[in-house]
């Protein structure tokens, strides 16, 4: 049997600027190759937002359906903890197509997400917490999908579920969390672990992390999928290309996608000079590059003296704009900045996602606010539009969430 493994598409990340076609180049090449499998696994964050523009939705359908012309030795079994006629029989046709949701797609739970959305159009199956059990060429593959959820709860939500191994089948673990010691974010730190993960899978495998790595582990393989494109890149990600993967039951080969755009992650301390040897380490990495614009990153760490007014950086990115796209990273303080200033600094040149700069906000915040509301709560009303039932909550005119489900 083969398998096909991708993750982290980010479908319409920089929609409409000059990195908005990646996520659709890699996603159109991913499903591509993936043409002569019996079965797509994709490990959540395919879309890059809870409610995509429609331009991104019908693009990535669009792609996604290209399966459904191929034929597919996989034949559909059952589901086990979720109701067969939510899922629509026309997500079999064709090369069947697996998915979980991820941190980006979460939307509270009285709201249906992008990937959903997909499953109700037929162009998927979508799990949380669920299995879909199938037979590719008289052998049984049992896929429990565990989609993201905060981090907080991850672990109780897993033992809550409690996946088993279906006998006599090939089984697979996907979730689409940081389980320590990956983490994708600080700002949220894993409740779950590496040995908090069940035995008896074949693989697990782990969305949410944008580098990849696959090793043993437990009784099978674990199998960090990565991203298809760049997003927020980590410096593990530039080291690494970006892939797909093909499991044939006990192996997994390793796909590069051609759609590459090469990441060079660059460290300065400061000096007073260090503008000018930005503009030289980027200019000799580009002399290397010939293929797509490669995406440069330069972190500048360290202390400036008060008495020293900091180098603009500002026309760096312009100069190279024909050739790169740069993005500098300013970690350096000044001695004296207040607090306030300097978290502001970090918010504004930090490439954060919406929900880590609305998690970090309402951590810092959220003492002082005498509310039974929990952080993930306040969010998700914000997230989905629920201003004026949060404001009623934090101003006392309400007291509980009992007519509105938060997960």
């Amino acid at each position: 049997m083969k398998i096909s493994i991708f993750s982290d598409c980010h479908c319409g990340y920089n929609f409409g600027e000059e990195r908005g076609e990646d996520s659709f180049s890699a996603l159109q090449e991913a499903v591509e190759k993936s043409l002569d499998s019996d079965l797509i696994l994709i490990a959540g964050d395919l879309f890059d937002s809870r409610i995509p523009k429609q331009e991104v939705f019908a693009r990535t359908a669009k792609i996604l359906s290209r399966a459904q012309n191929r034929k597919s030795r996989a034949n559909f079994i059952e589901i086990r903890n979720k109701e067969k006629h939510e899922v629509s029989p026309l997500a079999f046709r064709g090369i069947p197509i697996v998915a979980i949701h991820g941190t980006h797609e979460r939307r509270s739970r009285q709201m249906v997400n992008p990937v959903q959305a997909l499953e109700h159009a037929g162009l998927l199956v979508h799990l949380h917490c669920a299995t879909a059990l199938f037979e590719i060429g008289g052998k049984k593959v049992a896929i429990h999908g565990m989609s993201g959820v905060p981090e907080r709860f991850a672990k109780e939500v897993l033992q809550q579920w409690k996946p088993q191994p279906i006998e006599n089948s090939t089984n697979i673990l996907m979730l689409h969390q940081s389980i320590e010691p990956y983490i994708y974010s600080p700002l949220e730190p894993p409740s779950l672990k590496l040995e908090d993960l069940p035995e008896g899978f074949d693989l697990y495998l782990l969305g949410h992390i944008h580098w990849s790595e696959k090793k043993p582990f437990k009784s099978g393989t674990l199998l960090l999928a990565g991203s298809t494109c760049v997003t927020s890149a980590h410096k593990a990600e530039s080291e690494q290309e970006k892939m797909a993967y093909a499991f044939d039951e006990k192996n997994i080969e390793s796909i590069p996608l051609d759609f590459q755009r090469k990441i060079y992650f660059m460290e300065f301390g400061y000096e007073a000079d260090v503008a000018q040897k930005i503009e030289a380490e980027i200019s000799a990495a580009l002399e290397t590059t010939r293929n797509v614009k490669p995406v440069i990153i330069a972190k500048i760490s360290g202390t400036i003296p008060k008495t020293e007014t900091p180098p603009g950086f500002s026309g760096i990115p312009e100069k190279f704009s024909g050739r790169a796209i740069i993005k500098i990273i300013r970690n350096a303080k000044t001695e004296g900045l207040d607090e306030q200033t300097e978290l502001l600094r970090m918010l504004r040149e930090q490439k954060l996602s919406p929900e880590e700069h609305g998690l970090r906000l309402l951590k810092d915040n959220l003492e002082q606010l005498k509310c039974g509301l929990r952080i993930e709560e306040i969010f998700e009303l914000l997230a989905d539009g629920n201003v004026d039932l949060l404001y009623n909550m934090l101003s006392g005119k309400q007291k509980t969430l009992e007519n509105v489900e938060v997960k």
